[in-house]
């Protein structure tokens, strides 16, 4: 039982149930305090009899308004809202001055009290106790024996201020403090997809494998102990398999020096030494891709165009035709050794099947480029589809002298992945075969 709820106490639901209980009380939490401790208690009403007390500077027996008091020289302007001249007039009677020296302006909720005053006015007017209560705001202007305004302003908050103040406010604040919240909340919930994703990325590249951390909620965490089993089967499987390769190339070194030895002498020594020529090259090139596969990716800064001029530069002291049409310097992060290999194998492959190789090293919107053409007979769409598939050979015409086992290519396409770049092969217009490299820079 206690298991049970534990794992789904650490689930996708109860994380998500928690978030919104954590949302709900701080926006809770936020309006109760700004209620409590933020919004000043609501003034209470003022009769006119206790705005004349106020103007004489008299104390009153409930708590004291909040009043500013200023003189100025120029009248202010006078009122045509009913409500005002009504309370003024009022309150000029309290003060004993004409009407002419009493102003006052209400706020908008006590002018639509017009018909309050007004009614009872009418009840105890006639009696002389008709003192009507003001509930807002109110400036009240009294002329002065030297001709001087005297302005005093009451300070108050109309019945619906206190929720015009909680939705135009505790709304955007909430808002300001649940938000941080919720995003530490989705990034902590979203790292481990996060680091699927990677995961999938570095598998996809050939790169070494890295088990996801087992973290987040219990759905995440089992599915990254299953990815990360699997992870663990597929390059063990791949260890296997290069294993297996590279010591059946290897030992088979042993038994054709010992055929190259006792052939020496014999009649068919060079159709011999010929084939024992291109069991080597197909032997070397078995160990270069299983090296491909197994050695660390050891990754500096290096100048890719140089790197391939110096290659070209190789071709053309052995009296290959390789032509250099351009090599801007391109910076990028990469293994020498794979790229050697990667760049020497296309420049042979275009030189053994199409006569001659024509190099382009160039640099476009954050990568580097480079083209490999030759003018040879290309290739078919079939065949380019396949054409990274090891011990995989794509054109029946060649024979067994042009050298390969078929895993040149697969060295090339291996040796750009763990680049996170690609290989494209298409044929030219003119017929030949074009190869480009795209790496990021």
């Amino acid at each position: 039982m206690k298991a049970g709820f534990l794992r789904w106490a650490n689930s996708i639901h109860a994380h998500l149930l928690a978030l919104a209980l954590v949302v709900i009380l701080t926006l809770t939490a936020f309006s109760l305090t700004l209620l409590l401790y933020f919004i000043p208690p609501e003034r209470v009403p003022l009769s006119v009899y206790e705005i004349a007390r106020i103007v004489h500077g008299q104390p009153l027996l409930r708590d004291e308004p909040v009043v500013h008091e200023v003189r100025q020289a120029i009248a202010p302007p006078a009122s045509t809202d009913p409500a005002d001249r009504l309370i003024a007039a009022l309150l000029a009677r309290r003060l004993s001055l004409p009407a002419a020296d009493v102003r006052i302006r209400l706020d908008p909720g006590d002018r639509e009290r017009i018909g309050q005053f007004v009614a009872e006015m009418q009840l105890y007017g006639p009696d002389g106790v008709a003192d009507p209560f003001i509930l807002g705001t109110f400036t009240a202007a009294i002329r002065q024996p030297d001709g001087q305004w005297r302005m005093i302003t009451r300070e108050a908050r109309g019945g619906r201020s206190l929720w015009r103040l909680l939705g135009q406010y505790a709304f955007l604040v909430g808002i300001l403090l649940v938000v941080p919240l919720s995003l530490w909340f989705s990034a902590r919930l979203t790292r481990p997809i996060r680091a699927f994703a990677a995961s999938a990325e570095r598998m996809g590249a050939g790169q070494e494998e890295q088990p996801i951390p087992l973290d987040g909620p219990s759905e995440i965490r089992l599915a990254a102990q299953s990815i990360n089993e699997m992870q663990a089967r597929i390059a063990r499987y791949v260890r296997e398999r290069t294993s297996v390769v590279g010591a059946i190339a290897h030992d088979l070194r042993t038994p054709l020096s010992r055929l190259h030895f006792h052939l020496t002498a014999a009649p068919a020594r060079i159709a011999a030494e010929e084939e024992i020529r291109q069991m080597e090259a197909l032997i070397g090139t078995t160990l270069d891709f299983v090296d491909n596969e197994n050695r660390p990716r050891l990754k500096e800064p290096l100048d890719l165009g140089l790197l391939v001029e110096g290659l070209v530069d190789d071709f053309s002291d052995m009296g290959r035709d390789v032509t250099l049409l351009g090599a801007e310097p391109v910076i990028i992060a990469g293994d020498m050794i794979l790229l050697k290999r990667l760049f020497t194998n296309l420049i042979d492959n275009a030189i053994k099947y199409g006569n001659r190789a024509r190099v382009r090293v160039m640099r476009d919107e954050g990568r580097a480029i480079v083209t490999i053409e030759d003018d040879g007979p290309g290739m078919e769409q079939a065949d380019i589809a396949r054409a990274f598939e090891p011990f995989y050979r794509g054109e029946p015409s060649r024979n067994r002298s042009t050298g390969g086992v078929g895993l040149g290519l697969s060295i090339v396409q291996s040796a750009a992945q763990a680049h996170q770049g690609r290989v494209l092969l298409a044929r030219t217009p003119d017929g030949g075969l074009r190869a480009q490299v795209e790496l990021p820079v």
